[in-house]
């Protein structure tokens, strides 16, 4: 869908990118511009900058950078047209799309995807038939009304291995839906994995569908629960449940909640609580981790109260410390999980519990008290080790002091503070350090952002220089005159939404933003600019027939003589001679 040029810049222009981007995710007020934790990269210091006067971001440690469309385009990984639509929204004009459909990215696992939403499909419908009473009435009973098996896509496979037939009738062959454990062969044909078991399906960080849980209904199955192996497209220790559902609720929030499993997941929900997500067991992995820092650094662990969960809990939380965030824990002291706390109609108490929360280090203080009982010196040595190396991970200095001082005197032994560097924390995240410009692409820069600035400016460029060193500046040279002819002046934000080279624009954002660059046009610095350009231009030139001399790319004398007087020209211009 194409839409109206004057539409998409009345809305950008009624648009406030902070008050856009806030939308998203926190941002604080940095003199007149604001600042947030960058949602594109594992960032623990903000590093975004936001810029109301020019009305674009821009990460200095990834790059990411745009305007407001593209911060909503990148963020909710939308097309451009339903960004333009959604900052509509958020400013109170909404706009109608019609029947536009995001054209979908093809990716190579797409027919797997097909086979595990056909799976979802049916399973689906089953439970609505004659041989899914006894899963519908189970469900019921948990308290999963019709809306929540709908919200969760829960499902009932039937005995008799129907699914296999349905999905093999689909067209899908035998190693397909064998290889996603949906089916495996027996002596007398294929089987379905999950048969008389209520499924909920488990999606990846994007929504695609990829695996089953799968709840048994016959209480001799010696699995309760059971979940898909290890497949193609499924890697439990990738995967975090919810995660496409909750991200929106846990961005806003700035807060995500770290369950065990489905049903508390479901349990949760059915209480109001909407940004909640399942680590699929006690086993929470690096990799999740990362997925999940990037809803929120704010971390909140609400696993079960018992021996395996306090278990869990707390190595989860010295994971999430040795990554460099700081986790919380939800303290279920009851011997329920969430579920049964809801089903016995107590859902305020849920809420209550889960708006209760303690630092992840002072979970760690009791569950190594417990651990390291203070009856003789070696537990309270191992209980100094293991809390001062979890202490040393708190960045706030006030909180660290704190620890250290509330260590010492619980042991009643002195306490030697442990240093962490940044190159400690195990974050398995490379991002690009900053980048320092050269003197020649500094130049270039104040040249481009003097141009945006003034007109004059412009005149000067075109009088003095009329190209630059590097193709990708000489191109944003080219944009900013073309702006000034028909609009008389430069709009950074709107020129974006004129660009498709994805070099040209992150060129843009990145002068724009550039800080070492002053924003006001200063003729005396930006002639100096000119000037630098002129003579890297000419160096460039002169090594250029240097090398033509030196390896005879010359067809006559005469021409090697016009070679020769335009170097020695070009020396005494750049003071060649004086330099040696």
């Amino acid at each position: 869908m194409r839409l109206d040029d004057k539409l998409i810049e009345e809305i950008r222009q009624s648009a406030s990118i902070s008050q856009v981007i806030s939308q998203f995710i926190p941002i604080t007020k940095k003199g007149r511009s604001y600042v947030a934790v960058c949602p594109f990269h594992d960032d623990h210091d903000p590093s975004l900058s936001i810029s109301e006067d020019k009305q674009i971001y821009k990460c200095f440690v990834c790059g990411k950078g745009g305007n407001v469309f593209n911060f909503v385009k990148d963020y909710t990984k939308c097309s451009f047209p339903e960004a333009v639509a959604k900052v509509a929204e958020i400013i109170g004009r909404p706009i109608d799309l019609g029947n536009y459909q995001r054209p979908k990215p093809v990716s190579k696992y797409q027919k797997h995807y097909d086979l595990m939403q056909d799976a979802i499909d049916f399973t689906s419908y089953a439970l609505n038939t004659y041989a899914g009473e006894e899963a519908k009435d189970y469900l019921l009973k948990r308290g999963l009304d019709k809306e929540v098996i709908d919200y969760f896509e829960v499902g009932y496979d039937p005995k008799g291995d129907t699914l296999y037939r349905y999905l093999k009738n689909k067209g899908y062959s035998d190693d397909m839906i064998e290889g996603l454990g949906i089916a495996r062969a027996g002596d007398y044909g294929y089987h379905d994995i999950f048969q008389n078991r209520v499924t909920f399906p488990i999606h990846n960080i994007n929504g695609d569908p990829i695996a089953f849980s799968a709840r048994a209904l016959d209480a001799s199955q010696v699995a309760k629960y059971i979940n898909t192996s290890e497949t193609i497209i499924y890697h439990k220790g990738d995967v975090v449940y919810n995660y496409h559902r909750a991200k929106d609720e846990a961005k806003r929030a700035d807060r995500v909640i770290i369950s065990e499993g489905v049903m508390d997941v479901i349990a949760l929900k059915r209480a109001g609580i909407n940004n909640v997500v399942a680590t699929l067991g006690t086993s929470c992995t690096n990799t999740q981790l990362l997925h999940i820092a990037k809803l929120s650094k704010h971390m909140v662990f609400f696993y079960d109260g018992d021996e395996a969960g306090r278990k869990a809990t707390m190595r989860a939380c010295e994971m999430a410390m040795t990554m460099g965030y700081e986790p919380y824990v939800i303290v279920n002291d009851t011997d329920k999980d969430p579920d049964e706390i809801i089903n016995e109609g107590k859902a305020k108490d849920l809420r209550d519990m889960v708006s209760k929360e303690i630092m992840g280090i002072e979970y760690a203080f009791d569950y190594y008290m417990d651990l390291y009982p203070f009856h003789s010196y070696q537990n309270k040595k191992s209980y100094i080790n293991r809390l001062s190396k979890l202490i040393s991970y708190i960045k706030d200095s006030y909180d660290r002091d704190n620890f250290y001082h509330e260590l010492a005197t619980r042991t009643g032994l002195p306490v030697e503070r442990e240093k962490i560097t940044k190159k400690e924390y195990n974050t398995q995240v490379h991002v690009d350090p900053i980048e320092v410009l050269d003197g020649l692409t500094k130049a270039e820069y104040t040249i481009l952002k003097g141009m945006m600035d003034s007109g004059v400016a412009v005149d000067m460029y075109r009088k003095e220089l009329g190209f630059l060193y590097s193709d990708t500046a000489t191109k944003i040279a080219d944009l900013i005159i073309d702006a000034y002819r028909k609009d008389g002046d430069f709009d950074v934000s709107r020129a974006l939404d004129m660009i498709d080279d994805k070099e040209i624009s992150d060129t843009l954002v990145k002068i724009s933003m550039d800080k070492e660059i002053a924003d006001e046009f200063d003729e005396e610095i930006f002639m100096g600019s000119i000037k630098k350009i002129k003579l890297e231009i000419k160096k460039s030139k002169l090594q250029d027939l240097k090398q033509k001399i030196a390896k005879k790319k010359y067809t006559s004398e005469e021409e090697l003589e016009k070679y020769l007087k335009e170097y020695n020209d070009l020396l005494k211009e750049i003071g060649g001679r004086k330099n040696g």
